[in-house]
C-alpha cells in the first residue's frame, strides 16, 4: 500500500508540475525575503527546482523499495517449498490470494490517483510559480508580466499560426507555396525519367493547388485562434517597448534566453570590445567597398577558372559571387550573462559576402585534411570526450593523482595575427601536400585565395564601414606546444576550448601553462586544474583513480526544451525526448548519475508544457526499444553499463557520413563530373523529398493528404514510381529569434556598391 501512495503522490506532483500549480506549502519561498530582485527570484526557483528533484527523487525510491520488497517476499515464500516441484496446493493457494489481493489494491490505489490527478484538469495554469526559464532583463522599462512570461518561451519559439496574421494576401502565399512544392516534385519526376507536364501530372499538381486553398482558408478553432492572436498581441507590444525605449532584445551566447540591454549599454560594451582587440579599423571615407571586393574577386578568379588551377570537382557555380546577389557584411554582438560583467561576442553575418564562395570553397579543401591531421588531438563532440576519457581509463593511465587541466584562448578568432595565420597555413599546407599540390592545386594559388578571403573582410556597424585587420587564425605552433608537454596524456581540443591530464604536479603544470602563456602576446589562456573539471557538456571526477561522469548543467542555464506549444508537428517533439535521455545514457557514466538526469529531463519537459502522460508513454518506449525495460525499477548498474557501452560505441553524425561513403576530399579529386552526377542520380532515384511550411489548425493535416494524392495519382500497378519513397517535410514560420531580434542594418548600407579605393 506504501508503494501505491508513493506512485499516487508522484502523479499527483507531476500533474502539478505540468499545470504550473505547486503545493500552497511551496508560496512561503516567495516571500521569504522583502524587496527581492530578479537574481534572488531565480535562486529561490533553483530551490523549488531543486527541491522538486528532490521529492521525486525519494518517492520513486519508496516506490522501487517497495517493488522489490514485494518481490523478495513472494520469493522467500516460493523458497520455502524447498525442492517439491510442483508447489504446494497450499502455497500456490496463498501466492494466488496475495495476488488476488494485490491486484485488488492496485486497481482501487489507480482509480484514486486518476481522480486526484484529473482535478487539476480544469484548473488555469499559473506560470509564477515555477519558472526558471526567464528572459535575462538588464533594463528596466519591461515591467508586463505577460510580456517577460512571453519571452520567456525562447529564441527558437515559433508562434502558431502565423499566415492568418499575415499582411501579404492569401493567393500570393499560395502560388509561392505552391510553385515550391510543385517544382520539387517536378525535379523528382524528371530523375525518374517520369512526365512531369502530362494529363497525370498537371492533375495531381492542380490538386495540390485545391489542397493548398483548402487548408489556408479553413477557419481556426476558437482555441486556436485566441492563442493565435494573443501571441501575435504579445509580439506587437513588445516590438513597441522595444523601439519606445531603445532596447537591444538578443538571444543569449550558449543559452536559449533572450537577453534585454538597453542601446546604449550594448554600444558602449562593443566599442570597448574594439579598442581592446585593436582587430576594427574603421574605412575612414565612409564608402561601401562591396564593389571593389567585387572586382577583385572576379578579377582573381577569372584566370584561375579558365586554366583550370582551381579543382573544378570542388568548385560549384554557385560558389561563384554575382552583382545582384552581393552584400557586405554586418557585426552584432550577443551577450554572455553566464560571465561576470556580461561581455559581449562579436559576430560577423557574411551570407551574402562577396567572398563567401571562396570562403566555402577552402573550407571544403581544407578542412577534411586539417580533420585528419588532427584526429589524434581534436574532440569532435561530447560523446568523443567522452569515449576518449574511457580509454585512457581503460589504458591503466588514470591514477588517484591524475589532475584534469581545462582552458581557454581569449578572443581566439581576433586575436592572432594575421601574417602569422598565413605563414601557419603555409606551412601546414607545405607538410600536407603531393607533389607540392593540395588536390590538383597549387599551394600559392590557395595562399592567394585565402589572402583574398582574409582581405575583403569588412562590415557594416552601427551606420559604419569597418575592415577587420587581424584575426582569422587556422593554425598556430600554440597548439603544437601544448601537445608536446602532453606525452602520453589526453590532449584535445574543441574550437577553442583545451581539455588534458597530467599527472605532473600542480606546481609543473603550472609553470608549463605560464611559458605557453607567455609566448605570444596575442594568446591568453584561462585555466582550471584539479580532480573534477567540466569540459563541453561533461563533468569528469576523478574520484580515487575511478572515472565518473555526469551531465554538466552551467548554473545559469535554465531548464529550457523547446516548449510543446511550438509550432511544429509532434514528431519533433518525440525526437527531443529521445535525443535528451539518450544523451543522458551517453554522457552519464554510472546509472544512479542517469537516473538523476533522466529526472531533470522529466521535469524540465513538465515545465516547458510536455503532458505527463505524453512523457510517460515516450520514456517506456525508449526503455522498451533498447531492451531495458526494467533498469528504472531495479537501477541495477550491470544492466546500465552494457546499455551506456552500447550506446557510446554507435558512431557519431560524422562519422555515419564517413561510413555511408560519402566521398572525401581526394575522392571528389578522382571522380570526373560525369561520375559525379551519376552518383546523385542513383541516390536521388531512390526518393522524392518535397517541404512544406508546417502551421497548427488545418495545415496539420497536409502531410497525410498530400500523401493520399500522392497514392493515388502515382501509385499503382506498374508505375515505375512504386518503389520509390515520397519523404515530406516541414519547414518553420518565423521563430521569435527572427521575429524580435534586429541584427541586421538598413539594406541601402549593404549594397550601395560605389566604387572606392579602399
Amino acid at each position: 500500500m506504501a508503494k501505491k501512495q508513493a506512485e499516487e503522490y508522484l502523479a499527483v506532483l507531476k500533474k502539478r508540475l505540468y499545470i504550473k500549480r505547486l503545493p500552497t506549502s511551496y508560496n512561503i519561498l516567495d516571500h521569504s525575503i522583502d524587496n527581492i530582485e530578479r537574481m534572488v527570484q531565480k535562486m529561490i526557483a533553483q530551490f523549488k527546482y531543486d527541491l522538486i528533484l528532490l521529492e521525486i527523487s525519494t518517492n520513486e525510491h519508496i516506490a522501487r523499495s517497495h517493488t522489490n520488497m514485494i518481490a523478495y517476499e513472494k520469493k522467500k515464500l516460493t523458497d520455502s517449498a524447498g525442492d517439491q516441484n510442483p508447489l504446494p496446493k497450499s502455497l500456490v493457494s496463498i501466492l494466488n490470494a496475495i495476488s488476488t489481493r494485490q491486484s485488488n489494491i492496485i486497481k482501487r490505489a489507480e482509480l484514486i490517483t486518476k481522480h486526484k490527478v484529473s482535478f487539476f484538469d480544469e484548473a488555469p495554469v499559473k506560470p509564477s510559480h515555477i519558472r526558471l526559464s526567464t528572459p535575462i532583463i538588464e533594463v528596466t522599462p519591461f515591467s508586463s508580466f505577460n510580456c517577460i512570461e512571453f519571452l520567456a518561451n525562447g529564441p527558437p519559439f515559433i508562434p502558431i499560426c502565423q499566415s492568418h496574421f499575415s499582411n501579404v494576401p492569401i493567393d500570393i502565399r499560395i502560388v509561392k507555396e505552391r510553385e515550391t512544392l510543385v517544382n520539387s516534385f517536378k525535379n523528382g519526376l524528371h530523375v525518374n525519367c517520369v512526365s512531369a507536364s502530362d494529363q497525370r501530372a498537371n492533375e495531381f499538381f492542380a490538386a495540390i493547388k485545391d489542397l493548398f486553398y483548402q487548408s489556408y482558408t479553413k477557419p481556426l478553432s476558437p482555441e486556436l485562434f485566441a492563442r493565435a492572436r494573443y501571441e501575435q498581441k504579445m509580439i506587437e507590444t513588445i516590438k513597441h517597448i522595444r523601439n519606445k525605449h531603445n532596447i537591444i532584445i538578443q538571444r543569449s551566447d550558449k543559452s536559449k534566453v533572450f537577453h534585454l540591454a538597453s542601446a546604449i549599454s550594448y554600444h558602449d560594451k562593443s566599442v570597448a570590445y574594439m579598442a581592446k582587440t585593436q582587430a576594427y579599423q574603421e574605412i575612414e571615407n565612409g564608402i561601401n567597398p562591396c564593389k571593389d571586393y567585387f572586382d577583385r574577386i572576379l578579377a582573381l578568379l577569372k584566370p584561375l577558372l579558365k586554366n583550370k588551377a582551381i579543382n573544378l570537382n570542388i568548385w560549384k557555380q554557385s560558389m561563384h559571387p554575382t552583382i545582384e546577389t552581393i552584400e557586405l557584411p554586418h557585426l552584432y554582438f550577443i551577450p554572455k550573462p553566464h560571465k561576470i560583467g556580461t561581455p559581449l561576442r562579436p559576430i560577423i553575418s557574411m551570407i551574402r559576402s562577396p567572398a563567401k564562395g571562396i570562403s566555402h570553397f577552402l573550407d571544403l579543401v581544407l578542412r577534411p585534411i586539417f580533420q585528419q591531421a588532427t584526429r589524434q588531438t581534436s574532440f569532435i563532440n561530447d560523446i568523443h570526450f567522452i569515449r576518449r576519457l574511457e580509454l585512457y581509463r581503460n589504458l591503466g593511465l588514470l591514477t588517484p593523482k591524475t589532475n584534469f587541466i581545462t582552458f581557454d584562448v581569449t578572443d581566439l578568432y581576433t586575436m592572432i595575427p594575421r601574417n602569422r595565420a598565413l605563414v601557419a597555413l603555409e606551412q601546414f599546407l607545405k607538410r600536407h601536400a603531393i607533389n607540392g599540390r593540395i588536390n590538383g592545386m597549387t599551394i600559392d594559388t590557395l595562399i592567394k585565395l585565402s589572402v583574398t578571403v582574409l582581405e575583403t573582410n569588412s562590415f557594416v556597424f552601427e551606420g559604419k564601414y569597418y575592415k577587420q585587420i587581424r584575426g582569422g587564425a587556422m593554425g598556430s605552433p600554440f597548439t603544437m606546444t601544448l601537445a608536446n608537454i602532453s606525452h602520453n596524456e589526453l590532449y584535445g581540443r574543441y574550437i577553442d576550448d583545451v581539455f588534458m591530464t597530467s599527472n605532473l604536479s600542480l606546481d609543473k603544470i603550472n609553470f608549463m601553462l605560464d611559458v605557453v602563456n607567455n609566448q605570444d602576446e596575442n594568446i591568453r589562456i584561462t585555466r582550471s586544474i584539479g580532480l573534477n573539471a567540466q569540459f563541453l557538456d561533461v563533468s569528469v571526477y576523478n574520484n580515487q583513480g575511478q572515472l565518473k561522469t555526469t551531465v554538466f548543467h552551467k548554473p545559469s542555464a535554465a531548464p529550457y526544451i523547446l516548449p510543446f506549444l511550438f509550432d511544429h508537428p509532434r514528431h519533433i517533439h518525440r525526437s527531443i525526448i529521445k535525443a535528451a535521455l539518450l544523451r543522458a545514457v551517453r554522457l552519464c557514466s554510472h546509472v544512479q548519475d542517469f537516473n538523476q538526469e533522466r529526472l531533470r529531463i522529466e521535469i524540465t519537459l513538465l515545465l516547458n508544457d510536455y503532458p505527463p502522460k505524453f512523457i510517460a508513454y515516450h520514456f517506456k518506449t525508449f526503455f522498451q526499444q533498447n531492451n531495458v525495460a526494467l533498469l528504472l525499477e531495479q537501477l541495477d548498474d550491470a544492466i546500465y553499463q552494457g546499455f551506456h557501452q552500447k550506446q557510446i560505441s554507435l558512431p557519431t553524425q560524422h562519422e555515419r557520413e564517413r561510413q555511408q561513403g560519402q566521398p572525401t576530399n581526394s575522392d571528389r579529386t578522382k571522380q570526373s563530373p560525369n561520375q559525379t552526377e551519376q552518383r546523385r542520380e542513383q541516390w536521388n532515384s531512390k526518393e522524392i523529398r518535397v517541404h512544406y511550411i508546417y502551421s497548427s489548425g488545418p495545415m496539420s493535416e497536409f502531410k497525410q493528404r498530400l500523401k493520399q494524392l500522392w497514392k493515388n495519382h502515382y501509385v499503382h500497378p506498374g508505375s515505375p514510381l512504386n518503389n520509390v519513397a515520397l519523404k515530406i517535410g516541414t519547414r518553420s514560420n518565423k521563430s521569435l529569434q527572427h521575429i524580435l531580434v534586429k541584427n541586421k542594418p538598413l539594406k541601402s548600407m549593404l549594397i550601395d556598391i560605389n566604387t572606392t579605393n579602399t
